[in-house]
Parts: structure tokens; sequence; C-alpha cells
């Protein structure tokens, strides 16, 4: 009955916030047109849904974090919850990567739009390039973004090999990569699965690496110690239990 109430109380809430506060961005889209307060909103959309489910976000590291520049957080992906506390509880200006069907969504799709988000169509190799180019565009406007190299989420909690595709975007917008290890989203809402079991979150922010050259290869080494810093990291904080 717990997990009913939990679970039917979530999608009444997100489809009610996003509804109004879709519309909000929506609106703040036509008034700032660099994003930024749509984004703001989205934001607030986030962590309303994590805080009104009972879902605490804890989030360490935040040192880490650079506020006069862009960066790259690099993201372990357990769950849909991932974006809800990332979006809700890292403060600085970011720009979603998304699939190109979540903006058709009503109210949801259209105020990524207004917030400058980016889709991406994975099934046509130009389009995926023009969304590519896009991305480096808008890192080198000032705008953070966040990528889960391993592609899809786990489904039992194991992070997966990273796709080499993810450093492209270091080397060609130069900026800094942060590895950010995401502790318990997955326990929330399991891959495909639309049973919400409440608990709380951990977001740990590791310090920021540098490429020291703009070649792939050396691209390809950061992304991977990395993901070694993630693993080491989610390992740490679960005990091996997932």
């Amino acid at each position: 009955m717990t997990v009913l109430y939990h679970t039917v109380k979530f999608w009444v809430l997100i489809t009610l916030l996003s509804i109004v506060l879709g519309a909000v961005a929506i609106v703040a889209g036509w008034v700032d047109r660099t994003g930024n307060l749509s984004h703001r909103i989205s934001s607030l959309w986030a962590r309303w849904l994590c805080e009104l489910n009972g879902i605490q976000v804890e989030v360490s590291g935040m040192e880490n974090i650079m506020r006069d520049r862009a960066q790259i957080f690099v993201a372990n992906h357990q769950s849909y919850f991932d974006i809800f506390a990332l979006s809700g509880y890292v403060p600085v200006q970011l720009r979603w990567v998304a699939k190109a069907s979540l903006f058709r969504i009503p109210f949801v799709g259209w105020s990524m739009k207004a917030a400058g988000y980016i889709g991406v169509d994975r099934s046509n190799r130009k389009k995926a390039y023009q969304s590519f180019l896009a991305t480096i565009e808008k890192v080198k406007q000032g705008y953070s973004v966040v990528i889960f190299p391993e592609g899809t989420r786990s489904e039992n909690g194991t992070i997966g090999p990273f796709k080499k595709g993810g450093h492209l975007l270091a080397v060609r917008s130069q900026v800094p990569m942060v590895p950010v290890t995401l502790v318990g989203t997955g326990k929330i809402i399991k891959k495909k699965s639309m049973v919400i079991n409440p608990g709380p979150i951990r977001i740990i922010l590791s310090p920021p690496i540098y490429l020291e050259n703009s070649s792939a290869h050396a691209g390809e080494d950061t992304l991977e110690s990395i993901r070694k810093t993630i693993c080491r990291t989610y390992e740490e904080n679960t005990m091996g239990r997932y």
C-alpha cells in the first residue's frame, strides 16, 4: 500500500507541476531569451519533485563546482531521478542534452526548448552530429552540461563502460570535466519500471579534471580516469550493496 501511495502521489505531482511550472517556464522563455530564467524554473520543478515526494538529497563536494566558467559534469546513470537530482541541486546554469522525442511532450518539452536544452536524434547521424555541435556552442557560451557516458540507465547499479563519444565534447570545447557520482537514485525508480520507492540520494562531486592537451587519445584516457573515480566513489558510498 505504501509503494502504491508513493507511486500515485509522484505521478500526480509530476503531472501537475509539469503543467503549472512548464507554462511558467515557457512564458519566462519569451521574457529571457538566454534560457537562464526558464532553467531556474525547471530547477525548481526538479527540486519540488524530490522534496514533495519525501526524497532527501545530500550534496557533497560543492567546492569542486566552478561558478565562473562552464564545465562538463560526467555522471553515472542510475535512473530518471538522476536528472531531477542534478537539475534541482547543482546550482549552475545547466543545459541538458535529451532525446528529441522528449521535446514533443506538452509543457515539459516546450519548457525544455524555452530553457535552451538540446534535442538529439541518435537514429540520424547527421542530426546527432548537429546536436553535438550545438552542445559545443552552448559550452563555449558559458553554460555547463551533464553527460551520462554509459549511454543508458543501469539495471542493477553496476556502472557500465563509458562510450567514447563523451570525451570528444571536452576535447572540442576545452573545459574541465567534473566527475559526479550518484548514489540511491536507482533504488527510487528502476529501469523499465514506474513504481516509486522514496529514499535518500547522494550527489558526490569530485575535483575537476583538466585535459592536458587536445588530442582525442588524451580525452579517452581522461574519461577512463573519471570512470575509475566514479566507480571507486560509488563503491565507497554503497559498501558494495545496491
